[in-house]
């Protein structure tokens, strides 16, 4: 065992060095993957293919190919009927205009997930039905897997419920999405959470989660896409042409007419233009704002690698602004903005969000320059203490 250990601890430095060897591993075994692949988002796949790459040099990661119910065709046809906001006639007539844009983001995000990642039957994992091996190792993260609020529950999938007790568990990076959560939801939290052997989480704030069940002994790690190789990036999004203009580049979730009014204001100041990533084109964004309609996840990409400044209320719009060393003025989103006040705090970037109560007009955010050498200094640090978490848990299998 000894020597089993040392060997694999060679081979693993090996791989680490030479990231250009990317079938070296330490392990033959299978890591199965639970983490959100569902959702027509493009920080949730790209984490995906971050988890994939960080979890590359010490197995072979499958991806549980699962669908939660709001996500399918059902339950997304459900979401527009039901609306209570409308009468029925109007919500089928809009279901109905809307296909065509929902149908061609399912096959942007479905294609890039087939073509990147490995993915293996949920059936199994939902049911509890099967064989499952013995000699794998099953892994929850990251994302949002443990929002109660966001998965419509306790999802047996994200928490590894089906799969038996003695196999192999750990997370990597998954996230509970809130600061706090009900007493009931970690009442039914807490007995799965105690069958992991190992636990690392995305935010400070679920460790303290963590401990207030009674469990003890996680690890607070990053995303992964701040935990993987950072050449993967310009990987993806090399093929795409490079833009040859400067602007500022709009990413938001929640529609926010003071984003873009500041924006405009500051692309004005720094005689930019302004892009803005839009999610259909009936919604071609707004007035002097240039539409990037239904980017593929590698021309999103690219949108980061080109942009001169990012204004954005997203928790990964913000990561790639930082990964590309990219200026951001980052907003609150309504909800779940935890993740983005922890992030930024992580790399002393603070100042980068905006006061809701500052009139669009005296926002000076983007003013400060950003000292990019200690963010690089500090995501160097971050990917350190995920590979030693790995390190340790793999190699004493």
């Amino acid at each position: 065992m000894v020597l089993k250990n040392l060997l694999n601890t060679v081979v693993l430095e090996i791989a680490k060095k030479n990231f250009k060897i990317k079938k070296v591993t330490m392990f033959d075994k299978n890591i199965y993957v639970s983490t959100i692949i569902d959702s027509y988002n493009y920080g949730t796949v790209l984490q995906a293919v971050a988890t994939r790459d960080v979890l590359g040099p010490y197995g072979k990661p499958l991806f549980i190919d699962y669908c939660r119910e709001a996500w399918t065709h059902e339950g997304l046809r459900d979401i527009y009927l039901k609306d209570m906001n409308h009468f029925l006639p109007i919500n089928i007539v809009r279901y109905f205009v809307a296909l065509p844009e929902l149908k061609t983001n399912k096959k942007l995000f479905r294609s890039f997930v087939e073509r990147q990642l490995h993915l293996v039957d949920a059936n199994p994992f939902i049911a509890g039905s099967g064989r499952f091996d013995e000699q794998a190792v099953y892994c929850v993260g990251s994302d949002q897997t443990w929002n109660e609020e966001l998965n419509k529950g306790i999802d047996p999938v994200y928490t590894l419920k089906n799969v038996p007790s003695d196999c192999r568990k750990i997370s990597l990076s998954a996230s509970f999405g809130r600061p706090s959560i009900p007493d009931a939801e970690a009442a039914k939290m807490k007995p799965l959470l105690e069958q992991f052997d190992a636990i690392s989480v995305r935010e400070s704030s679920s460790v303290s989660i963590l401990e207030q069940m009674g469990i003890k002994g996680s690890v607070a790690l990053k995303d992964p896409v701040l935990l993987c190789r950072p050449q993967l990036w310009h990987e993806l999004s090399h093929s795409v042409p490079k833009y040859k203009d400067q602007y500022v580049l709009i990413y938001m979730l929640n529609h926010n007419q003071r984003m873009i009014g500041y924006a405009q204001q500051l692309a004005e100041e720094k005689g930019l233009k302004v892009r803005i990533v839009t999610f259909s084109p009936r919604k071609p964004g707004s007035a002097g704002c240039e539409s990037i309609c239904q980017p593929t996840p590698e021309q999103w990409l690219a949108a980061f690698r080109d942009a001169d400044y990012v204004v954005t209320d997203s928790f990964h719009g913000t990561c790639f602004s930082i990964l590309f060393n990219k200026p951001m003025i980052v907003f609150d989103p309504p909800r779940y903005s935890v993740r983005l006040t922890d992030v930024l705090k992580d790399f002393d970037l603070s100042d980068r969000r905006t006061d809701n109560q500052v009139a669009i007009k005296d926002i000076d955010t983007a003013d400060g320059e950003i000292d990019w050498g200690p963010v690089q200094t500090m995501l160097a640090d971050f990917r350190k203490v995920a590979s030693e978490f790995l390190d340790k848990y793999f190699t004493a299998l």
